[in-house]
């Protein structure tokens, strides 16, 4: 994939805005697995040294995918296989402090670190089968929690609110405001959260903690193995080109 140079001007000024902020908002696992993937600052990665890195760490492979936005069937079957989907569109310059649509930035920036981390990529592992055999109404509580923990979720660290989530930490404009303590926050549990809608196209009214990544294993182990088969038909495999992501 060849990228233009206002895409890499773009990723740049995007990864000196989120810099800072992450050395004083992101949780340890997010700055361990940032430290160990080394992502340049002035230019966009290369998928193949992103591969190198993550594959090794973790079994998991970043796929690109031209589709902007997505359908979660296609994007959990490509999860079962531990392949993390990130999409070729950055944002524009307009919206380098928010964007409603995770772009190429908020899946490489956000995501990845995390995937240099055994335990995270655990709990990532979490939600494909638990999707997959759901039925439809249980899988609109999935996403939520998805929503709610690995994409907005936030964790205590030595009695300190810390981030979790990727869509927070490759959003300048709403990590201040969390972390200002304009939203409020109360304590993550799956029944808590699937009664929270997903707030896609503006800021997150209400967010949740746990006390550490262990906690959010175990309390969406717990939900997702109460999950019963399906009894309609099975969704089609994976695609090996898939054309969308959530």
């Amino acid at each position: 994939m060849v990228y233009t140079d206002v895409q890499h001007r773009t990723w740049h000024k995007l990864f000196g805005m989120l810099e800072s902020r992450i050395g004083r908002f992101a949780c340890r696992e997010y700055l361990d697995g940032f430290a160990a993937l080394a992502m340049s600052r002035d230019r966009i990665p290369h998928l193949a040294e992103l591969n190198s890195r993550i594959t090794p760490a973790t079994g998991w492979e970043v796929v690109r995918t031209p589709v902007r936005y997505s359908d979660a069937v296609d994007w959990y079957n490509q999860f079962a296989q531990k392949h993390f989907l990130i999409t070729d569109y950055i944002r524009e310059e307009k919206e380098l402090e928010f964007t409603p649509e995770p772009d190429m930035f908020h899946d490489i920036f956000g995501h990845l670190p995390f995937l240099m981390i055994p335990e995270y990529a655990q709990l990532e592992e979490l939600f494909a089968p638990a999707f997959l055999r759901a039925d439809d109404a249980t899988r609109e509580q999935i996403k939520r929690l998805a929503w709610y923990s690995t994409e907005f979720g936030m964790i205590r660290e030595r009695g300190e609110m810390k981030i979790l989530g990727a869509g927070l930490l490759s959003s300048a404009a709403e990590m201040d405001r969390v972390m200002s303590g304009e939203v409020p926050i109360e304590p993550f549990s799956c029944e808590r959260v699937i009664e929270h809608a997903k707030s896609v196209w503006e800021f997150n009214s209400i967010l949740f903690v746990a006390d550490d990544l262990q906690a959010y294993h175990d309390d969406l182990k717990r939900f997702f193995d109460a999950i019963p088969e399906r009894v309609n038909e099975p969704d089609p495999p994976a695609r090996s080109a898939p054309p969308a992501r959530p």
